[in-house]
């Protein structure tokens, strides 16, 4: 047995990824890192006891290379007498649908694949190729995006007691020496060299950058880290876990649909959950973040960290019949000697008294990639265009500004309406302002500014579309990708 396969069995025994007797289905695209992995677990099956399956995807987004690879993990499933399946899946259509990325909307359907072809196989695990080198990419592009530390612990080896990463502590660089020694043949994914998708920016660009200029074991660096705060990671769930057994009070149907998410989501309205603050103010101000971020997830929420902060003052203060408004009508309440979470008028974008006529709130919306997003409840669409480089030159731009240096930010972006304290530097401007004095000075009506349309990329606002872009946004002479907002009536 070679050392990268004893190395690797290891691992899968010491942290129980597979168990004698049980089939598991892997992924194999035709990489590296998956072709590696399949020549890997049929050397280990053996001793492990367990048997083998492949699986490939294609994804419609690259026809010219799906055939190759396809042939290439069908023979080596052939050679090595295992069943293999294939699948295609819509991603385009998916993303645009969803309103998601590329890259999360192939992930999506990818993951789906597998699941259904594993339940129809009968396999009980998923194994996918993920390499150190990914799991150092994955820590790095969440602290860009903006994470806590449960998302800072990376990727784990098994996820969902389903899909298991076997290569996760093994670095590409062994990898593909493995690889050559056994003369292994695999294809490269011609998408992992365009630099569109801020992981490949973060891989091609930024991690060289960093080990060349700051530290050379950058990577291994980023590893342990998220390997030491995985290991937190487990104690703090533990104690949030038994913390939200003791301050959580609610109708049965509530905790008994916490595990199925969808289904939950689609009845959650009709549901509420109270929290007993007395309970809740007295742990740890970790835990109770990590219990906010729960609450907002078992109904139907996925809450930002500015919502959290928000969500923690409302408890804090613990002031009777002060409220949040959370996304798609879910209110956060103080009710006597607890926070309540309901749908008090069900879903949809309400603000204000519940006694009170309804207004319209604007919707919260991703903007994943560029293209037109329609508002029919605003009676508005955004646009989001790439532009060549040589309309930036016509001198047709807008004294309000509508173009955008897009190297300065990574999709997506967010489209939302204002919120107390924002703050932007208006395009020309000395400096920085809040928003609502701006919009006063814009001579726009009270009434009416909850309706402005703000973009932001994470928590950085870049625009107002249609009034005024972020002036650290704007195009300059070294500028080389422009993109364009516009805010316009539905036709």
């Amino acid at each position: 047995m070679q050392p990268l396969e004893k190395e690797i069995l290891e691992l899968i025994q010491r942290e129980n990824l597979t168990r004698s007797g049980e089939k598991v289905l892997i992924g194999v695209s035709g990489g590296p890192d998956s072709i590696g992995l399949l020549h890997v677990m049929v050397q280990l099956a053996p001793a492990l006891n367990i048997t083998l399956a492949a699986a490939y995807v294609d994804h419609g987004l690259r026809p010219e290379e799906t055939e190759q690879e396809k042939n290439l993990v069908g023979a080596a499933a052939e050679n090595f007498g295992l069943d293999f399946f294939t699948g295609s899946i819509d991603v385009r259509n998916y993303a645009k649908e969803q309103k998601i990325s590329i890259e999360h909307g192939a992930r999506l359907l990818r993951y789906d694949f597998f699941k259904k072809t594993a339940a129809e196989w009968g396999a009980a695990r998923i194994a996918v190729g993920h390499t150190a080198d990914d799991q150092a990419e994955e820590v790095l592009l969440r602290l860009i995006r903006g994470t806590a530390r449960k998302g800072l612990s990376g990727m784990k080896t098994l996820r969902d007691g389903r899909i298991i990463r076997p290569l996760l502590r093994t670095p590409k660089s062994i990898l593909l020496a493995y690889l050559e020694y056994n003369s292994i043949r695999f294809l490269q994914d011609s998408s992992n060299l365009e630099n569109h998708y801020l992981r490949n920016r973060i891989r091609n660009d930024l991690l060289p950058y960093l080990a060349e200029h700051f530290n050379p074991d950058i990577r291994q660096t980023l590893i342990r880290t998220a390997n030491i705060l995985q290991d937190e990671e487990e104690l703090l769930e533990n104690i949030t876990e038994s913390a939200f057994a003791e301050i959580v009070s609610t109708i049965p149907e509530t905790l008994m649909q916490v595990e199925d998410i969808k289904r939950h989501q689609e009845q959650s309205e009709n549901q509420e959950l109270n929290i007993k603050l007395d309970r809740f103010n007295s742990a740890p101000r970790a835990v109770q973040r990590r219990l906010l971020e729960k609450f907002c997830w078992i109904m139907g929420c996925s809450p930002q960290s500015r919502q959290i902060e928000h969500l923690l003052q409302l408890a804090i203060q613990n002031t009777l019949g002060s409220s949040l408004h959370l996304s798609n009508g879910l209110r956060a309440t103080i009710n006597k000697d607890r926070l309540c979470f309901t749908y008090p008028l069900g879903r949809g974008p309400f603000r204000g008294n519940i006694s009170a006529e309804i207004e319209t709130e604007f919707p919260e919306i991703s903007i994943p990639i560029p293209g037109i997003y329609e508002l029919p409840q605003l009676g508005k669409k955004l646009l989001v265009e790439n532009v060549a480089e040589s309309d930036t030159k016509t001198g047709e731009i807008f004294p309000t500004g509508q173009l955008l240096d897009s190297a300065l930010f990574s999709f997506p972006l967010v489209l939302r309406g204002p919120r107390s304290g924002d703050r932007f530097h208006p395009l020309g401007a000395p400096g920085s302002k809040k928003i609502s004095n701006f919009l006063s000075d814009q001579k726009i009506e009270r009434a009416d500014r909850g309706l402005v349309p703000i973009l932001c990329a994470d928590e950085s606002i870049l625009a107002l579309p249609g009034l005024r872009i972020d002036h650290r946004y704007r195009i300059t002479e070294k500028t080389t990708h422009v993109i364009r907002v516009s805010w316009e009536d539905l036709a």
